[in-house]
């Protein structure tokens, strides 16, 4: 009886030291996070890793100087694809500390064999009642109009997430149905 106690504390500890490795990994990926947000990986201080997804030719993450554009971000993913909208994204704005983008549909996935054209409401001109419209409850969309009155036009879509009250859930469910020009 003895023994089976000694094996199952050994056990038990060889069992924490294992589950506290891979704890140390997984939180060790290179990610940052800085009041709550996930921040870019630097490699360097001048590039940083910045995952792009939706209408894309080749997803993923990029390592790529701050300096550079999202256009640029767009060529080394292979450009994007013939469904994307353009008016949900300027190539002309520069990476910064932007740590990831999202290129919306121009339509919807269609559940039939026609594909319909998403009405999308344009973040930076939108009234409060076309914003609750597309999935902002009325507190978001008063915040985000107060904040683009503040802090003058999003350059793109992620940017909404600056707004106290908008985060990823909000972000997610509304992506495919705003622009920015």
């Amino acid at each position: 009886m003895l023994k089976i106690i000694i094996i199952g504390i050994v056990v038990t500890i060889v069992g924490l030291f294992a589950l506290s490795a891979v704890n140390k990994s997984v939180s060790g990926n290179g990610s940052n996070t800085t009041n709550g947000y996930l921040s870019s990986e630097v490699s360097d201080e001048n590039t940083a890793k910045v995952a792009i997804s939706g209408e894309i030719n080749h997803p993923g993450d990029y390592t790529i100087s701050i300096d550079e554009s999202l256009g640029t971000l767009i060529t080394m993913a292979g450009g994007v694809t013939s469904k994307a909208d353009s008016k949900a994204y300027n190539e002309s704005i520069l990476i910064s500390t932007r740590t990831s983008f999202y290129i919306p549909p121009i339509g919807e996935v269609p559940t039939t064999c026609v594909e319909t054209e998403i009405e999308k409401v344009n973040i930076n001109t939108a009234s409060k009642d076309s914003l609750v419209g597309v999935g902002f409850n009325s507190g978001q969309a008063s915040d985000l109009i107060d904040y683009r009155s503040t802090n003058g036009f999003f350059e793109a879509i992620e940017d909404i997430q600056n707004v106290k009250g908008i985060g990823a859930a909000t972000f997610s469910k509304v992506k495919n149905k705003i622009c920015i020009n």
